[in-house]
C-alpha cells in the first residue's frame, strides 16, 4: 500500500511551531508494506515553508536550518529503509500537470503533487491542503486534521 505525503504533511511533521501528534502517528506507521510517497518538490517546498517562519520571526534561522537539516536526514534515512519513495520531478509530470490544473484549478506546485500521486498509483493523497477540494480521479483526499482520520487510515492499512 502507498500514501501520497503532501509537503503540508512534513511541514506539521518537523515545524517546531505545530501540533504533528497525528503526523506523528502517521510516520510510525510508515513500513516496506505501507509506504508514502512524495517527489523532490517538497523538499524545496520544505526549505521555503521554514524560510517563512524566519521572516514571520516565529523561528530563529539557525533553528529553521537545524529542523532543515533534520528532515534531509530523517527523509533520507526513510527513502534508504524502502518507508518512503521520493520521486523525481519529470518532464512528463509538468505536461501532466496542465490537466489538474484546469480540471481542479490547482496551483502549480499542488498540481505537481498531484500528477505524482496519480502517475504513482498511490492509494490515497493525504494532505492538510484545503486546494485539494477533489478527489483526484480513484484517490481519495484524507485530511490528518479531520477527527476520523486514523480511521479512514486504518481501513486503508486493511484493504492491503
Amino acid at each position: 500500500m502507498q500514501f501520497y505525503l503532501d509537503t503540508n504533511i512534513f511541514y506539521h511533521a518537523y515545524c517546531p511551531v505545530e501540533k504533528g501528534s497525528i503526523i506523528d502517528w502517521l510516520f510510525e506507521n510508515l513500513s516496506t508494506e505501507i509506504q508514502g510517497v512524495t517527489c523532490e518538490w517538497a523538499v524545496v517546498e520544505m526549505f521555503r515553508a521554514l524560510k517563512k517562519q524566519v521572516n514571520l520571526g516565529i523561528i530563529k534561522e539557525k533553528d529553521a536550518n537545524l529542523v532543515l537539516d533534520f528532515f534531509l536526514v530523517e527523509i533520507g534515512q526513510m527513502v534508504q529503509d524502502d518507508k518512503i519513495q521520493l520521486k523525481p520531478v519529470v518532464f512528463k509530470s509538468i505536461i501532466a500537470a496542465r490537466e489538474l490544473i484546469f480540471t481542479y484549478n490547482l496551483y502549480a506546485a499542488d498540481a505537481i503533487h498531484g500528477t505524482t500521486a496519480i502517475q504513482s498509483n498511490v492509494d490515497a493523497f493525504i494532505t492538510t491542503d484545503s486546494d485539494f477540494k477533489y478527489d483526484l480521479g480513484s484517490i481519495p483526499i484524507i485530511n490528518p486534521l479531520e477527527t476520523n482520520f486514523k480511521e479512514k487510515m486504518k481501513l486503508l492499512f486493511q484493504k492491503k
